[in-house]
Order: structure tokens, then C-alpha cells, then sequence
């Protein structure tokens, strides 16, 4: 185990530098530079802070110097906020994190039901229910969600029982975190839903089903202890990058539940050419992105004892 682990950092460390490389190329592509937007500045002036920032260094030698001071935890100085990258980032992760949490805990718990559900009455009403609520949820963007969930549960219906019931904006208190969690979370409940409807079904066609029905075992200690336990394997793989992507936050959701999270610097961030707190929050968003797909990587080893990890083969 510890030998896969470590194997698998090193992959990690590689794919970040390959991250970061791409990023620094296509964000020096983008029109202009942090000195080309907001008040206008004569020449001069920016020569000046283009070296004070090290702009005016090769960009393989700006490369170097951002990796190497990336290694120690500097991502350096946001142009546009006069601040280090690595505070604000300290600063909004935990209202993304608090965001994604309360998200990925809906989307796993009401997709690998309805999946079940769906399965189990495949054909049926509640087949088709569960189904036609996938398909929205994949074919309709978050922040369309976000925006009906505003209309129709923070207005009219606040508006017609005379109470508060869900709010509008902001967030702290839980009339204000409900709303931004489900339209963070129809997407993946959506992708969940669907890929545990699928396994359940073969799962339940397979033999050693038949078997534990010709046994005489119970439909309820059937499903429970053989069919969704097997079937929820497929559903742990793609946590990873479900969970990465939710932990860290929706961009959009959070901006239209004006939500304090990194969503709003990373938008701000391109929209403003702010180079350093561009790398900054890929770098985080990558990393914790490779962390949550290697946790998951080990839990499916742990979940399944048959998985055998690439460690353990060689």
C-alpha cells in the first residue's frame, strides 16, 4: 500500500508540473496582461511592475522561480488584490468546501436511491420519474437551476406561506446554505443516478443473485447485503473527480448566491489577467482534484477486498 501510494504521489507531482506549464503558456496567450485593465497607466509604469511582479523575466525562468517558490507554499502576490494567493485561498476554500460538502452528501445519497429505486421498478413509474429527473439534471446547466430554485423557493414560495422560509443570497445559516447545495448537486446526483441504475441492473441479472434467490434469502437482505453493495462499486470511481468538483465549489452557483467562495476570485482572476492568482487556485483546484481520485483509488481497494492495488501485482 504505502509503496502505491507513494508511486502514485510522484505521478501526481508530474501531472501538477504539466498543469502548471499549460497554465502559464495559455494564460500569457489571453489578450493583454494585469496592467492593460482597470485605470490607465503610462508605459513607465508598467516596466516597473512588470518587474517588481517578474513579468519581464523569460517565461521558462518565471516557470522555475514559481514552482520552486510553490514548494515551500508561496503562490506568490495577486496583482489585482495586493494580497498572497495563498490567503486568499485560505480565506474562500472553506465556504467552497462547506458548499461541495453539503452537495456531494445529497447528490451520493438521493442518486444511489433513485439509481436503486429505478432498477428495482425498472419500467415502472418510479423508472421513469428517476430517469426523466436525470436527464435534466444533466441537460440543464447549474445556474439555471440556481436561478429557479431562487424564483420559485426563496420568492414565491416565501412570498406565499408569508415566511423566509429558504433566502435569496448570502450564506451562514442553513435557510441560506439548502438552495446553493441542490443546484451545486443536480448534476451529480443526475450522473449518479443513472451509472447506479445501470450496475444495479446487472447486478440483479447476474447469477450469484439467482442463486441467493433459489437459497430462499429475503428480497430485503437480497438487495441490501449482495445487489447495492456490488453495485455501488462503479459509483465509488467516479467520486473522485465528482467530489473535486463539488468540494471545490461551482464557479457560477456561487456567484449567483453571492457566496464568498474561490468561484469569484478564479472568475475575477482570468477576467482581470491576474496571473498569480490564476496559477494559484489551478494549482489548488489540480492538486485537490489528484488527492480526492487517489482517496478514492484506496477506498475502492478497502470497500472490495478482491480489488487488488498495482502495488500489490508487481
Amino acid at each position: 500500500m504505502a509503496k502505491y501510494i507513494i508511486k502514485r504521489l510522484f505521478y501526481a507531482f508530474l501531472t501538477i508540473l504539466v498543469l502548471l506549464a499549460l497554465t502559464f503558456v495559455m494564460m500569457h496567450m489571453l489578450p493583454g496582461d494585469p496592467f492593460s485593465t482597470g485605470k490607465a497607466m503610462d508605459e513607465g509604469t508598467k516596466q516597473a511592475l512588470r518587474a517588481y511582479y517578474g513579468l519581464d523575466k523569460p517565461l521558462l525562468e518565471q516557470f522555475i522561480i514559481y514552482v520552486r517558490n510553490a514548494m515551500v507554499g508561496d503562490l506568490g502576490q495577486s496583482i489585482k488584490y495586493s494580497r498572497p494567493v495563498m490567503q486568499i485561498i485560505m480565506e474562500s476554500f472553506p465556504y467552497s468546501f462547506q458548499l461541495g460538502m453539503l452537495s456531494l452528501i445529497f447528490a451520493v445519497i438521493a442518486g444511489v436511491a433513485l439509481g436503486a429505486v429505478a432498477a428495482i421498478r425498472r419500467g415502472r413509474a418510479a423508472d421513469t420519474v428517476a430517469m426523466t429527473l436525470s436527464v435534466i439534471g444533466v441537460s440543464i446547466p447549474s445556474f439555471i437551476v440556481a436561478a429557479l430554485l431562487q424564483y420559485f423557493c426563496a420568492l414565491k414560495l416565501n412570498q406565499l406561506t408569508g415566511t423566509q422560509i429558504f433566502a435569496v443570497t448570502g450564506w451562514g445559516n442553513f435557510n441560506q446554505m439548502i438552495l446553493p447545495a441542490l443546484a451545486l448537486s443536480f448534476s451529480s446526483l443526475a450522473t449518479v443516478s443513472r451509472l447506479m441504475r445501470t450496475s444495479m441492473l446487472d447486478v440483479l441479472s447476474s447469477d450469484y443473485i439467482k442463486t441467493a434467490k433459489a437459497k430462499g434469502l429475503s428480497e430485503k437482505a437480497i438487495l441490501w447485503k449482495h445487489a447495492i453493495r456490488n453495485a455501488i462499486m462503479p459509483v465509488v470511481t467516479v467520486l473522485g473527480p465528482i467530489a473535486a468538483a463539488v468540494l471545490t465549489g461551482g464557479f457560477v452557483v456561487e456567484n449567483v448566491f453571492s457566496i464568498p467562495g474561490m468561484g469569484k476570485f478564479f472568475v475575477l482572476a482570468i477576467k482581470e489577467n491576474d496571473y498569480t492568482l490564476i496559477a494559484g487556485t489551478t494549482l489548488f483546484y489540480g492538486a485537490f482534484l489528484i488527492l480526492a481520485v487517489l482517496v478514492v483509488d484506496i477506498l475502492y481497494g478497502i470497500i472490495d477486498p478482491r480489488i487488488k492495488l498495482a502495488s500489490e501485482k508487481e
